[in-house]
């Protein structure tokens, strides 16, 4: 038998992970709660304490899943994440499928949130990053309490083909298929999609960056042609008002792409992106300078 693993996320207090463990007998419930100095791990009730991996809870849940999954083979493993982790992040090369991914969100409060600027208490991540991360990584959205549909078609655009249910309704299930997101406005919620085939500027770019900060855009994602580096595709990744750029690795192609979702006007973030690219005269500048350095 294949090991199966459920994995509930989640930044509220909730109690679907038991709900899911009682409906499947036979199954393991294995709760990480952090602490300050470890990670405490429930196995069906019985508690151990796993030393911090390099200061990070995820690494420390990620490694720690990794051996005690061994000792499960064949078993339906629950898995109760703790309330501060992402669920992409834990999954990663852990050597198993995960059978479906459980998000609970407060449907009340979620937008804010994901808005947000506040930070963490515990690391540099916001908050809003963290609560965009679990939504958008389940198959099964849980909505604790009443969404307003503004949420509803933001949740649509994170995770397009997840099912949603109430806590007394919670189900195991894939997300389904295909997970196209909508590109039609619905209740003042847009999709912006921006895309490129010259280099930007990269002080302009900083600016346009900002469009992205507004406290209007949920999630953006992409993959930018920056012309001081050439041969390097940056990924850009934005929740609320929480950001990181970095290397994405070789740069494939002569395209830039940017996708947000976004409670504001989607022509000021594609407005502000097209003014940051290189103009022609700019272009032909740095076509010159490269032909005179091969």
């Amino acid at each position: 038998m294949e090991t199966v693993v459920v994995m509930v996320a989640g930044l509220v207090d909730h109690d679907i992970a038991v709900r899911v463990w009682r409906d499947r007998p036979g199954s393991v419930l294995v709760r990480h709660v952090a602490a300050e100095t470890c990670v405490r791990r429930w196995v069906d009730g019985i508690v151990t304490e796993v030393d911090l991996l390099h200061n990070c809870v995820s690494c420390t849940v990620r490694e720690d899943l990794r051996e005690l999954l061994g000792t499960l083979a064949g078993h339906t493993v629950v898995l109760h994440l703790d309330p501060l982790l992402e669920p992409d992040a834990v999954r990663r090369n852990l050597g198993v499928d995960v059978e479906c991914v459980i998000t609970v969100i407060d449907a009340a409060t979620w937008l804010d949130d994901a808005l947000s600027d506040a930070s963490m208490t515990t690391d540099q991540r916001t908050v809003a990053q963290v609560v965009v991360a679990q939504a958008e990584a389940a198959d099964v959205l849980v909505l604790q309490g009443n969404a307003d549909e503004r949420t509803l078609a933001v949740l649509d655009r994170l995770a397009p083909g997840a099912h949603r249910c109430t806590p007394e309704t919670v189900v195991v299930c894939s997300r389904t298929r295909p997970r196209m997101m909508p590109l039609t406005p619905e209740c003042g919620v847009s999709t912006a999609v921006f895309t490129a085939d010259r280099p930007f500027h990269p002080a302009r770019l900083n600016d346009a960056l900002d469009s992205l900060l507004d406290g209007t855009v949920v999630r953006s994602r992409g993959r930018l042609w920056v012309a001081d580096e050439p041969e390097i595709a940056l990924h850009l990744e934005s929740a609320g008002c929480g950001m990181h750029v970095g290397e994405g690795g070789p740069r494939e192609g002569k395209t830039t792409q940017i996708v947000a979702i976004t409670l504001g006007e989607p022509e000021a973030i594609t407005g502000a992106f097209e003014g940051a690219l290189l103009t022609d005269d700019e272009l032909s500048f740095v076509d010159s300078i490269r032909k005179l350095e091969m």
